[in-house]
């Protein structure tokens, strides 16, 4: 049996197949220089743990939030599918590269959403389950 080729390994990695352990010893087994401008390949889908159920609330004991994280699961392996980490900070700049994609979001008022924010604690937002599409769907402040 030849060896993979490099582009292979990679596919391998990005389907699942393999972890990234085993990628990075395939890969040095190889013997192809990796090119420096090229990206690490993403970690592999991994059960994210839950974060802590608490409905976020107006409070000025708690720390105000630094990312704005979702996370859609499959409900049967737990694996994620989807996990974006935006944060707080960079929000405003998404929100206007994003309004260009999707014009329904053209209309938000973005000081409104800074001040909702700034007040609420860390925490769920939004926790559904979807039987239908086996999703897992969470939105929350961290």
């Amino acid at each position: 049996m030849s060896k993979p080729s490099r582009m292979e390994i990679l596919e391998l990695l990005s389907n699942g197949k393999i972890t990234a352990a085993e990628a990075a010893d395939l890969l040095s087994d190889v013997g192809e220089p990796a090119k420096a401008a090229a990206p690490p390949p993403p970690p592999p889908a991994e059960k994210a743990p839950a974060p802590e159920p608490v409905v976020a609330t107006k409070g000025d004991d708690s720390q105000e939030p630094n990312w704005f994280r979702v996370r859609v699961a499959n409900l049967e392996t737990g694996k994620n599918r989807v996990t974006v980490n935006i944060p707080v900070k960079m929000m405003k700049f998404g929100l206007k590269i994003g309004s260009r994609f999707s014009p329904e979001i053209d209309n938000l008022d973005w000081n409104e959403l800074t001040g909702m924010m700034k007040d609420m604690k860390t925490g769920m937002l939004v926790d559904v389950q979807d039987a239908d599409s086996n999703e897992h769907v969470q939105v929350y402040l961290d």
